[in-house]
């Protein structure tokens, strides 16, 4: 699908974040109610005050109506309603909020201004809890679910691909479960509070609800229209988009449609197979609405090239393509006849090839196809991984100095004490050239363990570091001066999957973190260390709860280093001694 227009991808996330600001703000108050519904006003009074002036007023119902206008573009502007289980959820519960928030913002908001009704809490909670639980409650409870839930998939998916958050991943969802949870209970035992405070016939708690007769009669029958008339408007905006998309793509079928040969493989029976699609799908969307596989490992999105298709025929009426296209074009150093299908909209009819088969039989398989650049395909997934790269030092001088079957025997002993090490912390070892032994620890299970898997890079770390000591002392009668190595260790995102056609197949990561890590490594040699780690990494352990104090990590040294073929710096520490890496691991020691 085509990637948003960045002015509108820019409203969609400030006018989405200025919403989880608002949201935040309530669901703290709520927690407040804990302590008691006089705990739960006061706690309003200061963290909802700045949102009742103009200028909050200005900020909050412009940034729903951006954003609420946004869902319905974004609904428009699908060409088909096939989805991830992440997205469908995100935008069913994103189209469901303004469908109950419209009550409680007309009870409240509405019912202030015209007809003077307190929008304190004594009085929402006595409408919600007196004389009992109603569906009022339940209406409150459901939105408030709904609209964390769509906030934080909205966050996650905004913030996914970004070290910082992967790092205290674990953190932010105990705080994302943690929210509402503590927001629900609030609730609970303010409600219960004012229930007692009635029963014993509390003044405060009448004075505070009191409520003339003829003007609670006036509200609820002029409120009441209100909210029929925003709810079905609501409705009929949604229920039209919908119409809209079916008159719209009818249309086009008949009247500006394209056919869209694929030959090759996708074909069937060997022949073509022609799909009719409305001008203005591209030819990743005609797959999917024909159920023809066709691999796309990142959704579609523009940000790999695993959809890309040669154009047999129709070449010369198809446009240029645009930034995001001509990029990752260029990076694969792709021929003119090869484009991205998630970016080729063709006006008018035209023959593909889809040259990366859609991984029936494999498992996130690397292949190669005519073009000459790989992909990867099938089941293989972006993650968070900790990349660990390590390197004997001086092993053209050690070979020269010994045969080349003593040589070889040295090697083999050194590589077999870091496969052993990297496999004991869970890691896998995805290359070996030489005495350089690459490893990649992560991606695997469905979910990123980001803390889990820096620490475990770095119990590597350590067992190689004792092992190659543990091979020196060893082989000392042999070596002219103990055994060096270099390590360096990355977290970043990568593209994780499996190669080779023989059972079973390794993995393999793609993605700038293995070379970032053996940037490191190669660091080592300058920095005159045996390990640097990226700050990412250090970040990675630290939110676990196990890594170093800040006193404790200012003891070990920091750089700002530039990574060749990287075009930028980061941050790293320069891990001189064994026990600064004890350090780091959070092993302190006796």
């Amino acid at each position: 699908m085509r990637p948003p227009a960045p002015v509108l991808a820019r409203l969609r996330i400030i006018s989405g974040l200025i919403l989880f600001l608002y949201a935040s703000c309530h669901f703290l108050t709520h927690a407040s109610g804990i302590l008691t519904a006089p705990a739960m006003e006061a706690t309003s009074r200061v963290l909802l005050v700045p949102w009742k002036g103009w200028i909050g007023h200005t900020a909050l119902y412009g940034a729903f109506l951006v954003h609420a206008a946004l869902g319905l573009h974004a609904l428009w502007r699908r060409r088909h309603l096939r989805m991830s289980a992440v997205e469908a959820w995100q935008l069913g519960l994103g189209l469901l909020i303004p469908l109950i928030v419209i009550r409680h913002a007309v009870s409240v908001r509405l019912g202030e201004m015209l007809y003077g009704l307190d929008d304190s809490y004594w009085r929402l909670l006595a409408g919600y809890w007196l004389p009992e639980a109603g569906i009022n409650l339940f209406l409150q409870l459901l939105l408030l679910v709904v609209v964390w839930v769509h906030g934080c998939i909205g966050l996650y998916r905004w913030l996914r691909f970004k070290t910082w958050f992967m790092a205290r991943s674990h953190l932010l969802l105990v705080a994302a479960c943690l929210v509402p949870v503590l927001a629900v209970i609030g609730i609970a035992i303010a409600g219960a509070d004012i229930q007692a405070r009635a029963a014993a016939g509390d003044p405060e708690l009448a004075r505070m609800t009191a409520v003339a007769p003829e003007v609670a009669a006036a509200a609820r029958a002029g409120l009441g229209p209100w909210v029929e008339c925003l709810t079905g408007a609501w409705v009929l905006l949604v229920g039209g988009v919908l119409a809209g998309r079916l008159l719209r793509d009818g249309h086009a079928r008949h009247f500006r449609a394209v056919r869209i040969r694929y030959a090759g493989p996708a074909a069937a029976d060997g022949g073509e197979t022609v799909v009719t699609v409305p001008r203005g799908w591209s030819v990743l969307e005609a797959s999917l609405s024909a159920r023809i596989p066709h691999a796309a490992i990142c959704g579609g999105q523009g940000r790999c090239s695993t959809c890309r298709v040669r154009v047999l025929d129709g070449r010369d009426q198809l446009p240029p393509p645009q930034a995001v296209e001509a990029e990752m074009l260029r990076r694969i150093r792709a021929p003119g006849d090869v484009r991205l299908a998630c970016q080729l909209r063709p006006p008018s009819d035209l023959t593909v090839q889809p040259l990366i088969p859609p991984g029936a039989r494999f498992t996130g398989a690397m292949v190669e196809d005519r073009t000459g650049a790989a992909g990867l395909v099938g089941h293989a997934r972006e993650a968070m991984v900790v990349a660990l790269f390590t390197d004997l030092r001086a092993s053209t001088r050690l070979a020269a100095e010994r045969t080349a079957y003593d040589a070889l025997y040295l090697i083999e002993r050194y590589v077999d004490v870091v496969t052993e090490a990297v496999t004991a912390a869970g890691g896998r070892v995805t290359g070996i050239a030489g005495d350089g032994v690459m490893s990649v620890f992560g991606g695997t299970g469905p979910v990123d363990d980001v803390p889990a898997t820096c620490r475990a890079a770095l119990a590597a770390a350590a067992a190689i570091w004792d092992g190659v000591e543990a091979l020196s002392a060893e082989l000392r009668h042999e070596l002219d001066a103990p055994l060096r190595i270099g390590i360096g260790v990355h977290l970043g995102p990568s593209v994780v999957g499996t190669t080779g056609v023989t059972a079973p197949r390794p993995i393999q990561f793609l993605g700038d973190t293995g070379n970032v890590a053996a940037r490191l490594e190669e660091a080592t040699k300058a920095e005159r260390c045996t390990l640097i780690l990226s700050e990412a990494t250090v970040a990675g352990v630290v939110a676990g709860g196990r890594g170093p104090g800040p006193a404790e990590l200012g003891r070990i040294g920091h750089r700002v280093l530039d990574i060749r073929g990287r075009g930028g710096a980061i941050a790293v520490r320069i891990v001189a001694t064994r026990a600064e890496l004890d350090v780091i691991r959070g092993h302190r020691p006796g």
